[in-house]
């Protein structure tokens, strides 16, 4: 199993992905993926990192 990641790291490995069409895309289906689950909704103007933090905080994959 994989150890947790902290906030930042994976506020830094998501902004990452921002860099590239690729990860862009990634960043559009993992928010997707959460809105499907039934969290909350990604408004027009939010954040796709902050979303995408938010639901893992959440739900206890990441650790502050």
């Amino acid at each position: 199993m994989n150890p947790k990641k902290t906030l930042r790291e994976r506020e830094m490995e998501l902004r990452a992905m921002l860099l590239t069409p690729a990860g862009l895309a990634k960043l559009h289906e993992l928010a997707a993926s959460y809105a499907e689950a039934g969290e909350r909704v990604l408004h027009e103007r939010g954040s796709l990192i902050t979303y995408i933090l938010v639901h893992e905080r959440t739900n206890g994959l990441i650790v502050v």
